[in-house]
């Protein structure tokens, strides 16, 4: 009898295991369309043999583990690539954004205010004694002035949009840090007893992949199981702990907070990721084109005036700026309160009691082509050119990078596919097979009964 309780025994770890591996290939097809899910497999192993008189005899199969499939490799790649994509993805976006701001080349954009402007001199200088040219070339000095506060107000909130999406993304920062941490702590009691926990290990590969798009990730595993997550060169999580990052003012002059660590406060030098893309946004490429608008808006105002105040108006009075004297850039950029309420005081002759003198309209027709910026290298169009010019290859340059980026991180992520993703085919191809082999495995007890009765029967 010992023999028959042998092979049933034998029998029973069959069933088992091919009970674990229909349940596992059930989960897997179960699982096809979860985020974040890697297949698992079951790995099965002959028992320990039996020493016997007779030799040496098998005892069946056991289940050794199940399998979480997945390449560290790859995925330490992918957390590598994808903050380089979400930061140019994010840049590309916003520099987009940022060209609609200035809206150029079109019939609305500040390079059309400029010579329309300029323009409205020159038509000024074909008929000095016109009042009707005078108001044409008052009511154009409003739209530049309107351009230049349109676009430095809209780049201003632009900046602030972005401090808010920053504070968001800090908190998200946070919050799967936090999440990551907590995972840690439940692998490493789930794993005690030395199996892996597949489902907790994809929960918190997940959540890094997550954490990867908005800043850069890198991580060292720990012989408990626990992931380390560091950022900027600083851990922010290491095992069930995890830290912060802040947002903190450091000057009133900056365009917004800087981030930090909560522990000890220092600047979290932020390398990639979404994040990064804010922060060069708005500490980098902002800052800069709203200086280059504000020595333009300068530039103008002063020539214009300089040249303005020498000249006479209808009736012979000079010394009077065309733009407001106190203009500091493009939000203060404004046309002189006394001509906004008169057209009258605009002057085009350089001598006084000469109402026909178009001397100083054709000068400031003139400014329009002079070099008077870039230590008198670049006229006034010229220099918004090159700003325009500016904003459209930086755009370009993250375009293509970002479409690069996404090329690389695309591989990855079908690599990564093919090596944890489920395939149905496969699946039901391992279903067959344990089912088949549960079958088989169910005859031998049908067998065994069998053979049981014979001998009972004989005695």
């Amino acid at each position: 009898m010992s023999d028959v309780i042998r092979i049933l025994d034998i029998a029973r770890r069959a069933l088992s295991a091919h009970q674990s591996a229909i349940s596992t290939a059930s989960n897997n097809i179960a699982n096809v369309n979860t985020e974040g899910y890697s297949r698992q497999r079951v790995n099965l192993s002959s028992g320990r043999p039996l020493i016997t008189p007779q030799g040496v005899l098998g005892s069946g199969v056991q289940v050794e583990s199940v399998e979480r499939i997945r390449s560290e490799l790859v995925d330490r790649q992918i957390l590598s690539e994808r903050p380089f994509l979400n930061q140019n993805e994010f840049k590309s976006n916003a520099l987009h954004f940022i060209e609609g701001i200035f809206d150029e080349p079109s019939d609305f954009g500040l390079s059309r205010n400029i010579s329309d402007f300029f323009n409205a001199f020159n038509d000024l200088a074909n008929d000095p004694e016109s009042t009707a040219a005078r108001t044409a070339v008052r009511e154009k000095g409003v739209t530049l002035a309107s351009g230049f506060n349109r676009i430095d107000r809209q780049l201003s909130d632009y900046q602030k949009q972005l401090n808010s999406q920053l504070s968001a993304d800090i908190t998200t920062v946070n919050q799967l840090t936090s999440q990551i941490a907590s995972l840690n702590q439940q692998v490493i009691d789930a794993e005690v007893g030395g199996a892996q926990a597949p489902t907790l290990r994809d929960q918190r590969n997940l959540l890094l992949d997550q954490l990867s798009e908005l800043v850069d990730v890198r991580t060292t595993v720990s012989d408990s199981g626990a992931i380390n997550v560091a950022v900027s060169g600083r851990f922010l999580v290491v095992n069930s702990s995890a830290q912060d990052l802040e947002l903190k003012i450091q000057s009133d002059t900056d365009p917004g907070p800087v981030v930090t660590f909560s522990q000890g406060g220092q600047v979290a030098n932020i390398a990639n990721g979404s994040i990064k893309g804010i922060l060069d946004i708005r500490d980098t490429n902002i800052p800069n084109y709203l200086s280059q608008l504000d020595q333009l808006a300068v530039a103008i105002a002063t020539q214009v005036n300089a040249t303005h105040s020498t000249g006479y108006n209808l009736d012979s009075i000079t010394g009077i700026n065309f733009f407001d004297a106190t203009v500091s850039g493009a939000s203060d950029f404004a046309v002189n309160a006394s001509i906004l309420s008169d057209a009258g005081l605009i002057a085009t002759s350089d001598t006084a009691s000469e109402s026909g003198n178009n001397s100083i309209a054709l000068a400031l027709a003139g400014l329009q082509n002079d070099l008077t910026m870039n230590n008198s290298r670049t006229s006034f169009s010229d220099f918004y050119g090159s700003l325009i010019a500016s904003v459209g290859s930086q755009t370009q340059e993250a375009d293509f990078l970002a479409t690069s980026s996404g090329l690389t991180v695309e591989t990855l992520e079908l690599t990564r596919e093919s090596i944890s993703g489920v395939s149905l085919d496969e699946e039901m191809t391992n279903l067959i097979e344990a089912q088949q082999a549960f079958t088989a495995a169910s005859r031998v007890v049908t067998t065994v009964d069998e053979m049981t009765q014979t001998i009972l029967s004989m005695v």
